[in-house]
């Protein structure tokens, strides 16, 4: 199996807890979209690094790491600010219909940059220098 079909596979697992959880942060409790969308995937992201550090890129180093889970973190930065920015704007042309299409919208959208910064930096195999 390759690193992008582990990476999917678990990007999948954590996509569907993440939108579940914004989900239910938005229409039972009322907490705005966007904010939803961002908690829901900083739970999911957390145990998200566990799976892959140690299952989907076997190339790289497979114990975890404080440098690589702030790698991580860096990286799931980057990609929520990708999703919390597409779900912002797709909300606010919608008019807030659809929140589950847009929350999907914002997780497919950030999949890719997710994956390309997982794979480059964080989870890459170390370089090895010459003496």
């Amino acid at each position: 199996m390759s690193e992008l079909v582990r990476f999917f596979a678990v990007t999948v697992l954590g996509v569907m807890v993440d939108l579940a959880i914004a989900f239910a942060l938005h229409t039972g409790l009322g907490v705005p979209l966007w904010l939803a969308a961002a908690i829901g995937f900083t739970l999911a992201a957390s145990v998200n690094y566990v799976i892959h550090q140690t299952w989907s890129f076997r190339s790289g180093p497979r114990n975890l790491s404080a440098r690589r889970a702030a790698l991580y973190a860096l990286a799931a930065l980057a990609t929520l600010s990708v999703r919390v920015a597409i779900v912002a704007l797709l909300d606010r042309a919608l008019a807030g219909a659809y929140p589950l299409a847009i929350l999907i919208a914002g997780a497919g959208g950030s999949f890719f940059v997710n994956f390309a910064l997982s794979k480059f930096i964080v989870f890459t195999p170390a370089i090895e220098t010459a003496p």
